[in-house]
């Protein structure tokens, strides 16, 4: 009887573990698999990590256990198991975990403590085997930070061996160019871009969606990179200094563009100084005959040293690309870019924003800059495409237009967002968003001042996160908009009911920015 007791006991560890643990790798693996930034995560949710009531619940055995009532812990153990499991709702994911190699190797290490256990519980007793399961249960969100510790050393060896993998594969591939793309946003819209338009002559591979990671990168050209490409497009990601410095070490820039500078990942740089710095290690990784392409509306990168080649390219004539006669409708937009020749080529594109006008400028530079004709260049154009949750059209089934620009994370984005909505005269203005993360402590003030641009854009406003809003809510008061116009929703699910039940086809759904999972 004993036996089957102390089974079943396990079995229920197990699967309440498990349950657990596999939030916990879910968001790790969201964290680029940062124990630090794990680590903030678990901090912000404290009271999740570490549950009053699965705490209470497991010691209660525990206490029995200890005052020798074997039978009736185990006993009772069992029902807490259940009653935990059955009380533990799985939380829908935005973004679904993916079990890589990486994770079974976590997997793996998990399987070997379990094995420690159940040796304990040979060697010791049971009573102490399920004292230290249930502990475990307690601490199943923070053990993810140990196995992740522990196996750092084995990932660091696999890590440099696919970047050194990755490097040898660049060499052999003869006369292979490299464009990198960085910045604080545009990044990936600005790489989608310049694929489109230099794919009408050359052979070119750029990292897929949003892989800006070293190891993204590293992964792309390890199975995609082939000897018929000419150009590799490479998008560099950040969160701390030196991440673009260490990719720009594997795949050798010739070519760079920088989109922005701007307060993002604060969360993690601490400072715009880091940021800049940051960004800026693409241009200074460009050999001297290299050529960095800068947006010369951004006041981060003007104010920054930059080389003699670096080409400018912004909306004014300051710059030595620069888009004029710009005409921007519900449907798209036109204007004219002007070369440092003076000669113009005329662009038509379904994109939406200056801001994506500005990512197609960049494009056309590095393009006139590698011998693009001007007719390759508008054909190129033509058949630009919305990124998607990149100010991306959407018609809803009740007639209503949904402009998703939910990937967007960043002020200036955002408010090029609020011209587009405020675009729709003839409709009723919806925006749900909410507000940008990974500010640290500019996140009140940023967030204040995306209120009041929402308040000049907007005739209904839905707020996603009663506390994650508070300083949008406060930037809205600022601008004395109405209460009633307003509406604060615990979940993004909840925000979406809110606009489903007042959408009709006369209306334009702004989704600005979302939430990942370890934001909910």
């Amino acid at each position: 009887m004993q036996n089957i007791l102390i089974g079943l006991n396990f079995i229920l560890f197990l699967i309440f573990f498990y349950k657990r643990a596999r939030e916990g790798l879910h968001i790790l693996q969201l964290e680029n698999y940062y124990n630090d930034r794990y680590a903030v995560w678990m901090k912000r949710y404290i009271k999740k990590v570490l549950s009053i009531k699965t705490i209470i619940l497991l010691v209660i055995p525990i206490v029995l256990l200890i005052l020798d009532f074997t039978l009736p812990a185990m006993i009772v153990n069992i029902f807490v198991y259940i009653i935990l499991i059955a009380t533990s709702k799985k939380s829908k994911e935005k973004k679904a975990f993916v079990v890589t190699s990486r994770i079974r190797r976590m997997y793996l290490t998990y399987l070997l403590l379990f094995l420690a256990l159940v040796g304990t519980a040979i060697l010791a007793s049971e009573k102490v085997a399920l004292i230290i399961a249930n502990i475990f249960s307690m601490v199943a969100y923070m053990f993810v930070y140990l196995v992740n510790l522990i196996n750092r050393p084995v990932e660091k060896s696999i890590r440099k061996s696919y970047c050194i993998k990755a490097s040898k594969k660049l060499k052999e591939v003869q006369n292979l160019k490299v464009i990198g793309i960085t910045g604080s946003y545009g990044k990936t819209s600005t790489k989608y871009a310049v694929n489109t338009i230099l794919s009408q002559k050359f052979n070119t591979l750029m990292t897929p969606e949003s892989y800006n990671t070293t190891m993204g990168v590293v992964r792309t050209i390890n199975e995609k990179l082939t000897s018929t490409h000419q150009l590799f497009i490479c998008e560099m990601g950040a969160k701390y200094v030196g991440d673009i410095k260490e990719i720009c070490d594997i795949v050798k820039p010739e070519c760079g563009i920088v989109t922005a500078i701007g307060p993002q990942h604060l969360d993690t740089f601490k400072s715009l100084d880091n940021v800049k710095k940051t960004k800026l290690e693409l241009v200074d990784a460009l050999p001297q005959n290299g050529l960095a392409f800068v947006n010369w509306e951004d006041e981060n990168i003007r104010n920054s040293k930059l080389s003699q080649n670096a080409v400018k390219f912004g909306l004014s004539k300051s710059a030595n690309y620069y888009a004029e006669n710009i005409r921007i409708t519900e449907r798209g937009s036109s204007f004219d870019v002007v070369l440092p020749n003076q000669e113009k080529i005329q662009i038509k594109t379904k994109l939406l924003g200056k801001l994506n006008i500005l990512n197609i400028v960049g494009a056309v530079a590095i393009a006139d800059k590698l011998g693009m004709t001007a007719e390759e260049i508008k054909m190129g154009a033509k058949y630009l495409k919305p990124v998607s949750h990149r100010l991306e059209l959407k018609q809803n089934p009740n007639g209503s237009i949904i402009i998703d620009d939910a990937y967007n994370s960043n002020i200036k984005g955002a408010k090029m967002a609020f011209e587009v909505l405020k675009s729709f005269e003839a409709k009723q203005r919806v925006l749900i968003t909410p507000g940008i993360v990974e500010l640290g402590n500019k996140a009140e003030e940023i967030n204040r001042e995306l209120g009041k641009k929402a308040a000049e854009s907007a005739d209904y406003v839905i707020l996603v996160g009663e506390k994650q809003t508070l300083p949008i809510l406060k930037g809205l008061q600022d601008k004395h908009y109405p209460t009633q116009n307003t509406f604060v929703a615990k979940n993004l699910e909840e925000a979406l009911q809110e606009m489903r039940r007042i959408t009709s086809n006369h209306t334009v759904v702004l989704l600005e920015n979302d939430l990942p999972d370890n934001y909910l």
